[in-house]
């Protein structure tokens, strides 16, 4: 088979892809998911609370990238090099089934969104699942011919979902009213429900939301083979943030001070409720609706990127089945990424039963727990090396601070998520178990102690002791 010579990712293309990655569908939404949770004030204090929790996460991938470039797996290298085989394949398989889950939900509010725009002439689910079915096989044709062409693509979606967020930007400042963003008794009451509710629990709750918002923003690190250069990938990865941080926190206050709290709340898509209400009118919405409808197919076109990748890498360091690391003559693992789209496919089939729904959403939320125990191991990664390298008071201390924060957000997710995804950690045991590498006798026992959770966490749901 004769090999196309491969092109590497510039600085552009890396951070269109982080950006791409993070911004899904949920920044359309984050007003209406942060204003039942905390109030407008309270909202703003969480983001900047949370931006400096995921900033010092950033600094230990920025650092890492440079003191470590020849690790090019991301979240599983650290892991891996940290903490043994086995914590790594863990790693990356959270990573790995978060990925999945997250690309089937792109879809749902993909084709949800386009029905709202339809009116009377909505898909039947059999038409929504042939269409989602469509887009993924057509999205796997797209990276099969190379990560660089697909990444070009990547970034005009980009630059075109970005244009609607900055209109409402914009028209928001205008728009904004200060006695409509301060309401009364913020600090203990929500304006929403009147509910009582203190400051640090408002922040807590709020919290929850703003981490999913920044899942994605390890997408270079997971990349990182295929950069141009091995600096750009840090570089790429504190710019994406800073824009990414300034884009979400006045996408989701501005309306905050636009639309009342009550019916900011009751918004399906809070930033087409929000330009309704401007001088745009019914057009603003319609923008806002098909710019959602953009950046959902930009974020799935991102993560069909990443998620064969990193089953490459974990392949090639023979902690996954040997038939992951095949690639073709575009040098894209072929394999991992027709089985990615195989699982993927037949998710999608099970959201057409409409009494599986509330488990569908029960394993998206576990694969987004599993997501922070994979940052939580990078953060610890850099923490162990920072005191056996000696690299300096300030490297630790970032460290230090990015291992609480990953910490602070497991417990703030639900620690029943958290002892619920040892279900999902443990359908993984087979795949490790089929790979080269050889478990120790420690990770036997760590693989027991995991099956024999994940089978107590299942019997807990099915009985009731567990409810999410």
């Amino acid at each position: 088979m004769i090999k196309v010579k491969e092109k590497k990712l510039n600085l552009f293309l890396l951070i269109t892809l982080i950006v791409g990655t993070i911004i899904g569908g949920g920044i359309f939404n984050s007003p209406t998911d942060l204003i039942l949770k905390a109030n407008p004030l309270a909202s703003l204090i969480a983001w900047l609370i949370g931006g400096l929790g995921i900033l010092m996460l950033v600094l230990v991938f920025y650092k890492l990238s440079i003191i470590k470039p020849e690790m090019n797996g991301g979240i599983y290298t650290y892991a891996k090099e940290g903490f043994g085989n086995y914590v790594g394949f863990n790693s990356f398989w959270g990573y790995w089934m978060g990925a999945v889950f997250g690309n089937i939900a792109f879809i749902s509010l993909f084709f949800k969104t386009l029905n709202s725009m339809l009116g009377t002439h909505q898909l039947s689910p059999l038409w929504c699942f042939i269409g989602g079915s469509i887009i993924l096989w057509g999205y796997t044709v797209i990276v099969w011919f190379g990560v660089h062409e697909a990444s070009i693509l990547n970034a005009a979606i980009t630059i075109l979902k970005i244009l609607p967020l900055l209109l409402v930007v914009i028209v928001g400042i205008f728009a904004f009213q200060p006695h409509v963003f301060s309401v009364p008794d913020w600090s203990t009451v929500l304006a929403v429900n009147h509910h009582q509710a203190s400051l640090s629990e408002q922040i807590s709750s709020a919290m929850s939301t703003i981490v999913w918002c920044f899942v994605g923003i390890e997408a270079a690190v997971s990349m990182s083979r295929r950069a141009k250069q091995a600096k750009d990938v840090g570089k790429a990865t504190v710019i994406s943030f800073v824009i990414v941080l300034i884009l979400y926190i006045s996408i989701s206050i501005l309306p905050m001070g636009i639309l009342p709290a009550k019916e900011l709340s009751q918004a399906s898509v809070p930033l087409a409720a929000t330009l309704n209400h401007t001088a745009l009118g019914a057009v603003g919405s319609l923008i806002i609706k098909g710019g959602l409808l953009i950046s959902l197919l930009g974020a799935l076109l991102s993560w069909f990127m990443i998620g064969p990748e990193i089953a490459y890498v974990t392949s090639y360091d023979k902690d996954m089945p040997r038939a992951f690391k095949l690639v073709n003559k575009h040098n894209v693992p072929g394999f991992a990424l027709i089985v990615y789209t195989l699982i993927m496919q037949i998710c999608l089939l099970v959201l057409l039963l409409p009494q599986l729904q509330t488990a569908y959403t029960v394993a998206y939320t576990l694969a987004a727990t599993m997501t922070l125990v994979a940052y939580l191991l990078s953060a610890l990664y850099g923490l162990k090396l920072a005191f056996n390298e000696r690299l300096g008071l300030g490297f630790k201390i970032v460290a230090s601070l990015a291992s609480v924060y990953a910490v602070y957000m497991l417990i703030a997710s639900g620690l029943e998520y958290v002892f619920a995804s040892a279900i999902i950690f443990a359908l993984g045991i087979p795949l490790f178990v089929r790979a080269p590498s050889k478990m120790t006798k420690k990770e036997k026992w760590l693989a027991v102690i995991i099956a024999l959770a994940g089978f107590v966490a299942l019997l807990l749901i099915i009985d009731g002791k567990i409810s999410f």
